[in-house]
């Protein structure tokens, strides 16, 4: 019998997926990331709630920041959040 497979939940494999874009340099510091709608359909959620859930833990850890009416931001060492 096959060992059963751990649930991952989304948000955090939408996160794994963010720092491996920033990592590889698809998405440089600066880029502006898609809106939750476009990031929710692309990582196909059901919920855009998963996906600004995900945004925000990258925020309060500094890899991403936003600016109220222009979107969200790959941080760089410039950026203070």
């Amino acid at each position: 019998m096959p060992a059963p497979r751990k649930f991952e939940p989304h948000y955090r494999r939408i996160i794994a997926d963010i720092r491996r874009r920033v990592a590889s340099g698809e998405w440089p510091p600066g880029h502006k990331l898609p809106s939750t709608k476009a990031l929710a359909d692309m990582y196909e959620v059901r919920s855009q709630s998963t996906v600004r859930q995900a945004i925000t833990i990258l925020i309060e850890t500094g890899e991403l920041y936003g600016h109220q009416g222009l979107g969200v931001f790959v941080a760089g060492d410039s950026e203070n959040g």
